[in-house]
């Protein structure tokens, strides 16, 4: 592979298009956008293995293409009581890759396909000064590649022992969709705040980020964290 010592700095062009509306008094909020976003020169890290043993290196993928849309909208349903929504669609794609030709096409690294929040928020007064919120939230993050190679094969350094059978399968470097529940509840005065939270309310399992490394036989996986519990709090001055 072309590999430097040094790599370029990472530049993008980007244009988008979208509206905002006010809608029921007030009470309905629509945005949405489309947009288009060339990348050039963006960078990727990534390990390479051989009988050298293993090479960590940041690279650049010449030129990316991303694309896609998005919408948003907010309800107020009643005094106190909020509804929103958001989602956003990409489609992503590798235009020039000099450090791995056969890569050109696939999808652009870290980008999920899709993504969406739906949430939920209260407050209410229990006192002249102090108010009670709550808010919740789904998170769903659709599939996502963590490298440029995907649905493809590469020879392994088990094959220079073992011939024939060292062959890296990529197409398991892609992480699933999975989808998570956060929780917020408190009180809140003027400038003030204190909060619990809860993240990853039903312990969703899932993939926090995934370094493929599979021609030595396997990847550096961080997973997401399970349930945590916690409380903060906030001044204003």
């Amino acid at each position: 592979p072309v590999i430097q010592d040094d790599y370029d700095k990472e530049t993008s062009d980007a244009f988008e298009l979208g509206f905002n509306s006010v809608l029921a008094d007030g009470r309905l909020r629509l945005n949405g956008a489309i947009y288009h976003t060339k990348v050039t020169d963006m960078q990727f890290f990534e390990f390479y293995t051989g009988t050298f043993g293993i090479l960590r290196v940041v690279s650049n993928i010449d030129k990316v293409r991303l694309m896609g849309a998005e919408l948003g909208v907010v309800w107020k349903v009643a005094p106190g009581f909020t509804l929103d929504a958001g989602g956003n669609v990409l489609d992503s794609k590798i235009i020039t890759n000099s450090v791995r030709p056969d890569t050109e096409g696939n999808k652009s690294p870290y980008s999920a396909d899709y993504t969406l929040n739906v949430g939920a928020s209260v407050i209410q007064p229990v006192s002249d000064r102090v108010d009670f919120t709550f808010r919740a939230d789904y998170r769903l993050t659709g599939p996502t590649w963590f490298h440029v190679v995907q649905d493809q094969q590469r020879r392994t350094i088990f094959d220079v022992f073992y011939p024939g059978l060292g062959t890296a399968d990529y197409s398991q470097t892609r992480r699933d969709a999975y989808g998570i529940v956060n929780l917020r509840a408190g009180l809140k005065g003027e400038g003030w705040h204190l909060t619990g939270f809860v993240n990853n309310f039903f312990k969703k399992r899932y993939l926090e980020e995934v370094i493929p490394a599979p021609e030595f036989g396997g990847a550096f996986l961080t997973p997401g964290a399970l349930r945590q519990i916690g409380v903060e709090a906030g001044f204003s001055f």
